[in-house]
């Protein structure tokens, strides 16, 4: 357990999807933060949480912002770890984004476009437990949540390699899960599908009304989901009121994975 006063949270992307989101509900619950700059380009898209640092900051906790502009490279998500334990000395809770979306037909498939699904969805969640977790094993307790894709659980047509490694990336989450679950750590996995947010937007090109539109008919929902409902969830698995939950993977599709 630790000996720190008030709770630490990496948060990592905070540019988009959820993660600005994560980082809010955080810092609401009395987290202090260290994130990546959520002033970058991801997906094709600028940020959607510009002045995030400072709505942060204005709910009282402390911000450390770390440049890592790919939070799949190697090593970028080591660089939030570091930063956690020289100004805090430690942290309580993480959650990371790795990915890149692909749409492409089986028989389209390269080599080139494979080997960037493997690095993309695959290896950037290696990277991102393989530094995560030590420092949580270490202090024999936390909680970590990985954002996948609810791809990862289901299949959907059109997106064969993308989908394939999400479904790796799951597995790894899960099977480490156990690993580290006599050390009272807490992994879980979190798939996400039909998120309203502008990567989203730009990858598939839903971009007017009748994209929208098109985009919710298979959604039991039949809506978009908000960024903001789903960090709920997420923020829900990292405060440290839930710890007897790990080795999972949470879906937040409108019901589409129980088709």
């Amino acid at each position: 357990m630790t000996k720190r006063d008030k709770r630490v949270a990496i948060v990592a992307d905070t540019a988009q999807h959820i993660g600005p989101w994560v980082a809010r509900a955080l810092a609401e619950r009395n987290h202090d933060l260290v994130i990546s700059d959520p002033n970058v380009v991801i997906e094709g898209a600028e940020t959607s949480a510009p002045n995030l640092v400072a709505e942060l900051k204005a709910m009282g906790g402390k911000v450390e912002v770390v440049d890592i502009p790919d939070v799949n490279a190697k090593g970028a998500v080591q660089k939030l770890v570091d930063r956690a334990m020289e100004v805090f000395g430690g942290y309580d809770a993480a959650f990371i984004r790795p990915g890149i979306h692909n749409v492409e037909p089986w028989d389209k498939i390269t080599d080139e476009d494979m080997t960037a699904n493997v690095d993309g969805n695959l290896r950037s969640t290696q990277y991102a437990l393989q530094a995560i977790i030590p420092p949580l094993v270490a202090q024999k307790s936390g909680n970590v949540l990985i954002e996948v894709s609810a791809t990862g659980a289901k299949n959907f047509p059109g997106v064969p390699a993308y989908g394939a490694t999400r479904a790796a990336a799951k597995y790894l989450i899960n099977a480490v899960a156990l690993d580290i679950a006599p050390h009272q750590v807490c992994l879980n996995g979190m798939g996400s599908m039909f998120c309203d947010y502008p990567g989203y937007r730009v990858t598939l090109g839903v971009t007017n009304p009748e994209a929208v539109a098109e985009a919710c008919k298979p959604i039991p929902m039949g809506r978009l989901g908000q960024p903001k409902e789903m960090a709920h969830m997420a923020a829900s698995l990292l405060d440290g009121g839930c710890n007897y939950y790990t080795a999972q993977f949470l879906n937040m599709s409108g019901g589409w994975n129980g088709l």
